[in-house]
């Protein structure tokens, strides 16, 4: 029987192509771990996609759930295309295919099995639309265009593109749930996607600031309610509420315009808040109006004076009301100190916020440092220039015992501040320490250089104080930063001037002038023109030392000839042992008092 010649058939002839398609097809399902992914090929009529692929979840251990989370792959095969110089391998990929993949909603990946090293490279489909596009904005009217894979497919690429199908799945089912069809009623309800692919709905955000907005200005949380705000559009129905507190964190930003705006739409609806947040609006636009130059620093003045007047304002309104009250107490200072003492613990009394309490005490730090120092220079008064070692003097001994308890104040405060993370406070604590500093040596320096009728100005500090201030500078420079980090503005400007002031008294002039172009381009920059206007005061012979010297020494010269007119030495010497008895306003400093924080 003759045998039968296959070279003698007509048959279908292998094409290579269909082969490597084969080969590359048993090859990249293995890559794919089929705990966490179902592969399913796309078989009939396929216009462009080859593999369809389904994440897999765990949700309790050994029990994997399906999400119906994919992503879409289109596998292309080589072997006989060359690799670039940097090792890439280029093919050629349609416009059409482009546009096909990018039309849904799914992740889409181009993966190149490259046959002679058996390896897979991908790209993701939307990164190289983006850098297509950026080159070539009308890239879709030409037929082809050229992908470079360059990044191998391995199991930690697998397992980022399972995280970004996950992420994408996540984002794609928060949209799912605010889609419907549209009625008249939600018209202006829009849905806003954020740099973390959160979802939002424009009546929640306005909710959630309405609700929560308080207790996020309390903590400082300006950045994330303006976020909130800036992807709150459109807003018709906005709220009071929301439209102060995002109008607050703007003006706490240094964002003026923007806050003016925002509080000023308040404004109309403040009928609808309490007294206490009346008073917060209305002195947020009055140091609105005077940063930008609208009122002057009199005007400014005599509105907060009836902001403090009215009834049932804030804890805030309720201290400064107090100090203001004490500042213009012209009879006996000890008296004045014991009622504003009184004042601030029933204000305080039933106060369970201690941030609130530490910014209420850091009032009476202030006030203590003013009587502290006018207390001194009262008391140096009756012999200064007399005697030749000032400094040594029981008035001047008894008053550094009285700083050691308001230093021992100010460090407890501090402390407090940082059990309960109240980080802008334990700055300001910084701050008040270090104006303490700048202060007492200008009182120390100037009062012991009396000569006769004036301050001899041309003695030089003693080195220790210059060491102290110099190292207060470079720390307020520091603190200045993270006001600025966290756009601090004002509070970074108060940090300035009072370096400036500091660097004047040591006559750092060249480092003072450096800082008054620094403040002054931060002022004009952002148009704090209330400001520029008080400040210049300060760069034109107002500093804390220069007003103190030409005060006391009108002051001294008015004693001394009043005095001299009825026949007494005035500039006789005086034994260091001599015995004056000095007198102080203080006799007991106000104890601070925190309620438990249940953990």
């Amino acid at each position: 029987m003759k045998q039968y010649s296959f070279e003698d058939s007509n048959l279908p002839k292998v094409n290579p192509n269909e082969n490597l398609e084969t080969i590359s097809n048993n090859f990249f399902r293995p890559l794919f771990c089929t705990d966490k992914f179902e592969i399913r090929s796309e078989t009939t009529r396929d216009k462009g996609i080859d593999f369809h692929i389904e994440l897999k979840k765990e949700n309790t251990p050994g029990n994997w759930v399906y999400t119906n989370y994919r992503f879409a792959v289109q596998l292309k095969a080589t072997e006989s295309v060359k690799a670039n110089k940097e090792g890439s391998f280029t093919l050629q990929i349609d416009s059409s295919n482009i546009n096909y993949l990018l039309n849904n909603g799914m992740p889409a990946f181009y993966v190149l099995y490259h046959k002679p090293t058996q390896s897979f490279y991908f790209e993701n489909v939307s990164i190289f639309f983006a850098v297509l596009h950026q080159k070539e904005p009308d890239w879709s009217k030409k037929e082809k265009h050229a992908l470079r894979f360059s990044k191998i497919l391995d199991d930690d690429a697998i397992e980022a593109i399972y995280q970004q199908t996950f992420a994408n799945g996540i984002l794609l089912r928060r949209i799912n749930q605010y889609l419907k069809i549209p009625s008249p009623a939600d018209k202006l309800q829009g849905i806003l996607i954020d740099h973390n692919n959160e979802v939002y709905s424009v009546a929640e955000n306005i909710e959630y600031i309405d609700q929560f907005g308080a207790d996020l200005i309390n903590n400082h949380y300006f950045n994330y309610i303006i976020e909130i705000e800036q992807r709150t559009h459109p807003r018709n129905n906005a709220t009071p509420r929301f439209n102060l507190y995002s109008g607050i964190a703007y003006f706490q930003r240094g964002n003026i315009y923007k806050a003016m705006d925002l509080l000023k739409i308040a404004e109309k609806h403040s009928d609808n808040f309490d007294s206490g947040v009346q008073a917060a609006l209305a002195y947020t636009l009055l140091n609105g109006k005077y940063l930008l130059g609208i009122i002057t620093k009199e005007e400014y003045d005599t509105e907060i004076q009836k902001i403090n007047d009215r009834k049932e304002t804030g804890t805030y309104f309720q201290i400064e009301k107090a100090f203001d009250e004490l500042s213009s107490n012209k009879s006996n200072t000890s008296e004045g100190l014991a009622t504003f003492y009184d004042t601030v613990k029933n204000i305080l009394e039933y106060e369970k916020n201690n941030q609130i309490r530490i910014i209420a005490y850091n009032k009476i730090i202030s006030a203590e440092s003013t009587i502290l120092f006018h207390d001194l220079t009262s008391n140096f008064s009756y012999f200064i220039g007399r005697v030749k070692s000032p400094l040594k003097t029981r008035t001047y001994l008894e008053w550094l015992e009285l700083e050691g308890k308001f230093l021992r104040q100010i460090d407890s405060l501090a402390e407090s501040a940082h059990k309960c993370n109240f980080q802008i406070g334990i700055a300001n604590l910084i701050i008040v320490r270090i104006k303490w500093n700048y202060e007492k040596a200008l009182h120390t320096h100037y009062l012991s250089n009396w000569n006769k009728r004036s301050f001899d100005l041309s003695k030089a500090l003693d080195e220790k104080t210059c060491k102290q201030l110099i190292f207060d500078c470079q720390q307020l420079d520091k603190i200045a930063e993270s006001y600025d980090a966290i756009e601090f503005r004002e509070n970074m400007l108060s940090c300035y001037i009072l370096e400036y002031q500091i660097l004047h008294f040591l006559q750092r002039d060249e480092q003072a002038a450096d800082l008054h172009t620094k403040i002054l381009n931060f002022t004009n920059a952002y148009e704090f023109t209330g400001l520029q206007k008080e400040y210049e005061l300060i760069f034109t012979g107002n500093t804390a030392h220069q007003q103190f010297v030409n005060k006391y020494t009108a002051h001294i010269n008015q004693i001394q000839d009043t005095t001299s007119r009825n026949g007494i030495d005035i500039y006789s010497p005086l034994d260091d042992n001599f015995n004056f008895d000095p007198t102080w306003s203080i006799k007991d400093f106000f104890e601070f008092s925190f309620p438990e924080v249940p953990l």
